[in-house]
């Protein structure tokens, strides 16, 4: 059984071999490499594509965290008169004074009215400006009473 010379029975159970035409195989090996590198390619945007929409995501559900639990809304319903915290200790000093406009005040009563933390800030103000010690027990006794009736609902 020569392969130069193939007899009739080895035809059908070997296969003829024949020689690369020359360049073939430096072809096939940049084709196999382009598609190495656009395989990579693709991974790494697919990856990247993973990276932002969790980072996206994240960031997205950490505004909202941090939103609701800031103290400024309660239950998830709107801020108390309308305004936030930060907005309701900037308006304090002016408030204390009777300086603001009517609508103004009447968003900073509700305000006061369902945010203890703020109420005693302006008290604590207010007893500063007045350099008033009775004033100041009064806003700390309030923020005690306050302090006893939500433990009170808690248990």
């Amino acid at each position: 059984m020569n392969k130069n010379n193939p007899t009739p029975s080895s035809i059908d159970t070997e296969t003829e071999w024949r020689d690369c035409a020359p360049g073939d195989l430096c072809q096939f090996v940049s084709v196999m490499k382009k598609r190495k590198k656009i395989s990579h390619l693709i991974t790494g945007a697919e990856i990247l594509t993973v990276c932002l929409a969790v980072g996206l995501v994240g960031f997205i559900g950490m505004n909202s965290i941090s939103g609701s639990s800031s103290g400024d809304q309660l239950a998830g319903k709107k801020m108390p008169g309308g305004i936030n915290c930060k907005q309701a200790l900037d308006y304090a000093s002016d408030y204390i004074a009777h300086k603001l406009d009517q609508h103004t005040t009447e968003q900073m009563q509700v305000h006061l009215a369902h945010c203890p933390k703020c109420q005693k800030k302006v008290d604590e103000i207010e007893a500063n400006m007045h350099n008033n010690p009775a004033q100041l027990k009064a806003a700390r006794q309030r923020q005690a009473d306050w302090e006893a009736y939500v433990l009170a609902l808690n248990q």
